[in-house]
């Protein structure tokens, strides 16, 4: 399934007033999936390892956030996405997900690559559809090239609030992480803010960052979890989803 999509031109005009509201209650969680070693591409170590440690570092160490899971190399397998609306459902568990590995643009579509990537080892945004619709409110994918296809994958967003990654190819790199989610837990910066200011700060104009979220209010004012306004989930689902990308 595609979603209507309406892009975001005025990227510059994301800048919003930040009224922190901290919450004591730390009940929240994130999750990671890094793949740094693979079958039949070339190995990305040691950045998953050290990508991993910037999450860990803001959302756990300075901030109090639970890890739900921590999936790496073989381990990471297709329903550590979300794939499934019952049983485990993977990243759908955790309000953020952070994801770090390979990504490719098939013939068809955009896909998240596993360790075994070409045989078997892939995430398609067919697997993600209508599926993301309990806990997760944002994900972050470090791979290349998968929002190039901004409707397919913004389909996941059936409760979920926003998906952030990358239209081109992208660079593995540990400052990512680190120049967001250091803007989103130290200075309050709404998500898109820092992940926009964050993927400008990392890279050169050379990469085009994407952000995709379900709705307006959500792009607008979404922060992480005890550093301002959430906005509330969209129910019912309409099918359409907002978008802007950016060269760094």
């Amino acid at each position: 399934m595609k979603k209507r999509i309406a892009g975001i031109l005025a990227i510059l005009l994301l800048l919003c007033t930040v009224v922190p509201v901290m919450a004591e209650d730390k009940g929240i969680e994130y999750s990671v999936t890094t793949i740094e070693h693979y079958q039949f591409m070339n190995d990305l170590d040691p950045y998953g390892s050290l990508c991993y440690e910037k999450v860990e570092y803001w959302l756990h160490d300075y901030d109090g956030w639970s890890e739900e899971f921590h999936e790496t190399e073989h381990d990471v397998e297709d329903s550590d996405f979300g794939c499934s609306n019952s049983g485990y459902q993977g990243l759908d568990e955790a309000d953020f997900h952070y994801h770090f590995g390979h990504g490719v643009d098939e013939i068809w579509s955009t896909v998240i690559c596993l360790w075994d990537y070409p045989f078997y080892g892939v995430v398609t945004p067919l697997e993600v559809s209508e599926k993301w619709d309990k806990d997760n409110e944002w994900v972050l994918l470090h791979s290349c090239k998968v929002l190039q296809d901004v409707s397919y994958w913004g389909a996941a967003l059936k409760y979920s609030h926003m998906l952030l990654g990358f239209k081109t190819t992208t660079y593995a790199d540990e400052d990512l992480p680190d120049n967001v989610l250091r803007r989103a837990v130290q200075y309050d910066y709404t998500v898109i803010d820092a992940y926009y200011y964050g993927t400008k700060q990392t890279y050169g104009s050379d990469v085009q960052a994407t952000a995709i979220a379900d709705t307006l209010d959500q792009w607008y004012n979404d922060h992480l979890h005890g550093h301002g306004t959430v906005a509330s989930d969209e129910y019912p689902d309409d099918d359409i989803v907002y978008y802007a990308s950016w060269s760094c």
